[in-house]
């Protein structure tokens, strides 16, 4: 039952990109498109945020009678979230590489990658604590 929610969950982040993907795909200039996939990209990292912040209290709920074993948890989450924001800033330079630099281009690529990104680590954290 569980992973059937995680399976809609994560389908419903999907197709919130793709329908963000629809509207911008819409706009008429670069400004319009950069607009809208940074609009996008601020929506999902303020998702990401909240989601983030959802995770260590359902960890503190889950282990609240062990403080041991919630310190290490949260401790390990905040690596864990540390070493993912490493790696999508990466493959975001990686996928925004072939684009200038400081040009509209390079930041909506950019915008683009980490709304996507994001909206991934999104329903990863809705996972925790693992079971």
């Amino acid at each position: 039952m569980k992973k059937g929610i995680i399976v809609f969950l994560f389908f419903g982040v999907l197709q919130n990109y793709a329908n963000a993907q629809d509207v911008c795909g819409k706009a008429v200039n670069d400004g319009e498109v950069f607009s809208c996939f940074n609009s996008a990209k601020q929506a999902a990292e303020k998702t990401l945020n909240e989601e983030y912040i959802a995770a260590k209290n359902r960890i503190a709920a889950e282990y609240s009678a062990s403080p041991a074993d919630l310190q290490s948890y949260t401790s390990t989450l905040t690596e864990s979230q540390r070493g993912w924001l490493k790696y999508r800033d990466g493959q975001c330079n990686l996928e925004s590489f072939m684009a200038e630099k400081g040009t509209v281009t390079y930041d909506t690529l950019k915008d683009k990658c980490v709304a996507r990104v994001d909206l991934e680590r999104v329903e990863q954290l809705k996972a925790i604590p693992y079971e």
